[in-house]
Formats: structure tokens, sequence, C-alpha cells
């Protein structure tokens, strides 16, 4: 990410300090600290694109996939989770609900 106050490409994400912070990044401002010029500001976090045109595009591509794998199988394990949970919920409703056999 390009710094706005020095325009070196050496600032990267920090950690949230203090309620302001927390509270901004509600609505998506997210701190960033320069290496350079050790400036902290905020920045949305979907403006790390503004760097410009990129000097290895085929490198943005494979990031861009690699990204598309992993969404794909979170989504995957979120679902199989779910669905798992929605089983136990159902087998537990189906116990708490049934008839007591006479037999016994």
């Amino acid at each position: 990410m390009l710094c706005p106050k020095c325009k070196t490409d050496r600032a990267h994400r920090s950690h949230r300090v203090g309620l302001a912070e927390h509270l901004v990044s509600i609505v998506g401002l997210f701190p960033y600290n320069c290496h350079d010029c050790h400036s902290r500001y905020l920045r949305f976090r979907d403006s790390s694109h503004e760097a410009g045109p990129s000097a290895n595009p085929s490198g943005e591509r494979e990031i861009v996939a690699t990204q598309r794998i992993r969404n794909r199988e979170r989504k995957q394990r979120e679902i199989l989770l779910y669905g798992l949970a929605l089983l136990v919920f159902v087998a537990i409703l189906y116990f708490l609900t049934r008839e007591p056999s006479a037999g016994a």
C-alpha cells in the first residue's frame, strides 16, 4: 500500500489501538503504518488496489486465483459445519420429542 505522506510502498496494515479506531473499523476504515516515515493513517480495506499498474500481472492473477480457491474451501467448510450442526440439532429434537416406549 502506498503511504499518502511519503508515497513509498512500505505501508502495512496495523493493529487497532483505542476506541476510536475500533469504532471506525465498523464502517470499513482500518489503521495503516508506514515503515519509512512512521506515519499512521486510516484507509478503507479495499483501497489497496490504488497502487497503479503492477509490474507482475501474472503474479496478481495467481494471487487472485489462490484467494478464490481459499474462499471456496472456506465456504465448503462452513457448509459442512452448518450441515453437521443441523443434523445434530435434528437428532436431539428427534430423541426429545419421540414417545416413550411401552416395554421399558
